[in-house]
């Protein structure tokens, strides 16, 4: 069995000697394991010979690791270690973040085809997948002004202090949307800050859609039609707190197959949208399910 083993050399979390220690716990499993890497311009190809694809890093990796196999229409199952700053994904569906256990608990997932695989479909972002969300909104602007080098020394902590320092510019946004239901219905709303959640957790253990899940085959929107700071910082209390956001009079939760996005204004038009934890270098115009799926190959746990 080939392993191929990608990881992201440009993450502020990368760490050789973690990627050694999982090179070393696959091949204790009878594995063989090939390194590969991601490039900076996402442009990269993955060897087509691997039975597995094994992505150490983040959402963001993972995110160009599934660019790549669409790109070259691989079909072979996935996996990620939780190596990198956001873990949404690997959170949702229980990798391990102890290596040796995660080679083996995967290496007994890949041996249980029937039951030991998700079919994700995937959502695009004119026309480029992503994973787990995608946001513009007050924490969406705290993301784009986060110092590289504090994520670096602090995580995830970085992202909090960005959006405190937030507090004296507070960004006000005007966004116009059609949101197309799973049934082709299509709504058009206003809102000053949107999420389009695919996966369950969103920044860590937060859960802004409870019914939002990677093997669903819509994504859900939230939006704000108001995020004024007591907006904003209710909407953050309320999912601390373990409560559905679209509770709160000025949030809607809505699930949708397609989902456009216009900015009304100029500060809008210049307002920042992530994708998994990164900025993304322009706005999207257009979300929506590609009519693909990926495989991921889940932990038999020991």
């Amino acid at each position: 069995m080939i392993v191929a083993l990608i990881h992201n050399p440009a993450s502020g979390t990368f760490n050789k000697l973690h990627l050694d220690a999982l090179s070393r716990a696959f091949q204790a499993c009878g594995a063989q394991v090939k390194l590969g890497r991601t490039e900076k311009n996402g442009q990269f190809d993955i060897g087509p010979e691997c039975d597995l694809v094994c992505v150490s890093g983040g959402d963001g990796t993972l995110r160009l690791v599934i660019g790549s196999m669409v790109r070259t229409k691989m079909s072979q199952p996935l996996c990620i270690f939780p190596a990198g700053t956001v873990n949404l994904v690997a959170k949702e569906l229980g990798y391990s973040s102890d290596p040796e256990i995660f080679a083996r608990e995967i290496m007994a997932g890949y041996l249980d085809k029937e039951t030991a695989r998700l079919e994700a479909p995937l959502v695009t972002s004119d026309g480029q997948p992503f994973v787990a969300c995608i946001s513009a909104g007050p924490d969406g602007q705290a993301v784009a002004r986060h110092s590289p080098a504090l994520k670096k020394r602090i995580g995830g902590a970085a992202y909090a202090w960005s959006l405190i320092k937030l507090l004296g510019d507070w960004p006000k946004l005007r966004f116009s949307l059609a949101v197309e239901a799973p049934d082709g219905t299509t709504e058009h709303l206003n809102c000053s800050a949107v999420y389009v959640i695919k996966a369950r957790y969103y920044a860590g253990s937060w859960v802004l859609a409870p019914t939002a899940e990677l093997g669903s085959r819509h994504f859900q929107v939230i939006l704000l039609t108001r995020a004024r700071r007591r907006d904003f910082f209710r909407f953050l209390i309320q999912i601390a707190r373990g409560r559905n956001p679209a509770e709160l009079a000025f949030v809607q939760s809505l699930p949708a197959r397609r989902l456009t996005i216009i900015a009304k204004d100029k500060i809008s038009r210049l307002a920042a949208f992530q994708a998994d934890g990164d900025m993304l270098p322009g706005q999207p115009h257009e979300i929506r399910m590609a009519g693909q799926s990926v495989t991921y190959c889940l932990p038999i746990p020991e």
